[in-house]
């Protein structure tokens, strides 16, 4: 479920031919596509379909035997950035899963990273009970009250910041495309060789690229900061339901990192929860 019509919108400009020549066609990223909202009647709400789309996301890889496991696809490596699977050890009465690196699986004999070998229920476990100590700690009105009045400032400031951020890149984009369009004139008129238009155009093609991630970065942030889940009624069915579904941890938790030493670090999706308090004279910081 990706299609905007379930949001009752309309999109548009959803491919694109390579060129007059061909008849292939590309598909065009989301934020490329003309979307007009509230054309008709919404067939799921904005939260429901926000959350299908986290859980896709965090989907990895096609596995010719795939497990279906709770934490799958927030476990990341801390020195890596690779993502953690799982692996089976059998024995004779049962069967035990154990996390490991991917860059690890992948290259073993280079020795680019190490297994980051834990156990998978007892870091499951693990998980499951700081994120109910945390969900906890923000439901206790004091506690969330304190948190607020402290972060509101930077969480406004952060926000103002990424606005301004995103118009600057904008701007530097559309220097590139008419800097990509002048270099192509320029070869036209047989100004460049072609090893140096490559070079050139590669050089442009790589900013264009690099800007367009740092504006999907801070278009997530500001969008995390004004998401319309109702992070109180998130967090009170985390701590009050026996059984933890993967829809809400994938709807509490961004990543979950996991270093070599074996120590787990939460992020999560909202940053009132990603505050940490550390005593009554220390200042609060943000581990996100």
């Amino acid at each position: 479920m990706q299609n905007v019509t379930y949001l009752g919108s309309v999109s548009n400009g959803n491919v694109k031919k390579i060129n007059y020549k061909s008849k292939k066609v590309m598909i065009m990223p989301m934020e490329e596509r003309i979307i007009v909202e509230d054309m008709h009647e919404p067939l799921v709400d904005k939260e429901t379909f926000n959350i299908v789309q986290d859980l896709i996301k965090s989907r990895t890889g096609v596995r010719t035997k795939s497990y279906d496991w709770l934490l799958k696809g927030l476990l990341t490596c801390k020195e890596c950035g690779k993502k953690l699977s799982i692996v089976p050890q059998k024995h004779p009465n049962k069967t035990t899963f154990y996390v490991r690196c991917n860059t690890y699986a992948c290259n073993t004999h280079l020795h680019l990273c190490t297994p980051h070998s834990n156990n998978l229920e007892k870091l499951t476990n693990y998980v499951i009970e700081q994120v109910k100590i945390r969900c906890k700690e923000f439901l206790d009105e004091n506690k969330y009250m304190q948190v607020a009045n402290s972060s509101k400032d930077k969480i406004l400031k952060d926000r103002f910041n990424f606005k301004n951020e995103i118009l600057v890149l904008e701007k530097k984009l559309k220097d590139i495309d008419k800097m990509i369009d002048k270099l192509y004139e320029d070869k036209c008129k047989g100004l460049f060789e072609d090893e140096d238009f490559t070079r050139l155009y590669s050089k442009q093609i790589e900013m264009r690229k690099d800007n367009n991630e740092r504006i999907k970065c801070l278009q997530k942030q500001i969008e995390n900061e004004d998401s319309s889940v109702d992070i109180n009624k998130l967090v009170k069915d985390f701590v009050e339901l026996k059984e933890i579904t993967r829809t809400m941890m994938v709807s509490l938790i961004d990543r979950i990192e996991v270093s070599e030493d074996k120590e787990i670090t939460i992020y999560y999706k909202f940053n009132i929860l990603n505050m940490r308090k550390l005593n009554d004279e220390e200042e609060l910081i943000n581990v996100g």
